[in-house]
């Protein structure tokens, strides 16, 4: 089995692949003349009300609560869920945040580009992290929590958060991270704290 630090050659260079293909005229503009319809062309009374909400089920301290309760109060799969959750979390955040730091990208409503850490969206990552970590435990709720994911990432660009690559990004990483974590559950399951 591979540690982290065995695959960190891997995520260096997927990150000196992505910078280039994001800036691409081509992409950009693609990227946001689908923000701009997702924004501003889909307004409605529905969507103002519920993506605010929405948005809450990618916040990290969402997350860490949950894994937590699971943790503390949960039945023996309900811990196993915890614990990979927390450590699908370490390692989601770890590499959001290294490419948020590489790729250094406004937000698309920042004028200022005074916040440089849309790419990619954590709210995202988390949230397609955790759909597949706890699908994994829990297979009968796979729709539901992706489709719970789904809505976070939706919610994201919807508030003018982050741009649809983004999110997009964010997905693809969560969901790999989940797919990780999932494939090292008994190494992660004898870890005990």
């Amino acid at each position: 089995m591979t540690s982290v630090y065995g695959r960190l050659p891997i995520i260096i260079l997927l990150m000196a692949v992505t910078q280039p293909i994001a800036d691409s005229s081509v992409v950009k503009d693609a990227d946001r003349d689908l923000f701009r319809y997702i924004h501003e062309d889909m307004q409605n009374r529905f969507f103002d009300i519920t993506t605010p909400i929405v948005q809450r089920m990618g916040d990290s301290r969402v997350y860490t609560g949950v894994f937590m309760l699971l943790c503390a109060f949960g039945d023996e799969k309900m811990a196993e869920t915890g614990k990979l959750a927390a450590a699908a979390f370490m390692e989601a955040g770890f590499i959001a945040y290294a490419f948020k730091w590489v790729v250094n990208r406004p937000r698309p409503l920042d004028e200022d580009q005074t916040e440089t850490d849309s790419f990619p969206s954590g709210h995202a990552t988390l949230a397609f992290t955790m759909a597949t970590v706890a699908g994994h435990k829990y297979p009968r709720l796979r729709i539901p929590l992706y489709t719970a994911a789904l809505m976070t990432a939706f919610s994201r660009v919807y508030l003018g958060r982050h741009y649809p690559s983004d999110v997009l990004a964010g997905a693809a990483i969560g969901t790999l991270v989940g797919i990780h974590v999932v494939h090292c559950e008994r190494a992660i399951l004898g870890f005990t704290f």
